[in-house]
């Protein structure tokens, strides 16, 4: 099971990142607004989990290749990040342990906007 921080640290606003074996992840906490009994939007404080395979950063791995999952901030929240974290591993452990070296591959970067036509 990855060790990740206590729920006062991500309380504090830090983002924690990590890794196992070639999968990254990181565990950043936020707010988002949801519809309250009311109707009316409301903030609940989140735990945003990413997780992606090396070697390169999040922003330049294909977004194809990313998971991203929201659990709330509480430590219901933190123990259920941890679990998806470990889940995501053990469901591809062979997929970790062979991720490609940076020599061998380029980093992600979105397609170029093509040209406007008449400017």
């Amino acid at each position: 099971m990855p060790n990740i921080p206590l729920l006062h640290y991500f309380k504090c606003k830090n983002t924690y990142s990590a890794g196992i074996d070639g999968m990254r992840y990181r565990i950043t906490p936020g707010k988002r607004s949801v519809p309250g009994p009311d109707g009316q939007a409301q903030e609940e404080s989140i735990l945003t989990v990413d997780i992606w395979p090396d070697p390169w950063t999040l922003e330049k791995t294909d977004p194809a290749l990313r998971r991203q999952e929201v659990c709330p901030l509480t430590e219901e929240g933190r123990q259920q990040a941890q679990t998806l974290i470990q889940q995501a591993y053990d469901a591809e452990p062979a997929r970790w342990k062979n991720c490609p070296s940076p020599l061998d591959c380029e980093p992600w970067a979105p397609p170029a906007d093509a040209p406007e036509e008449g400017k």
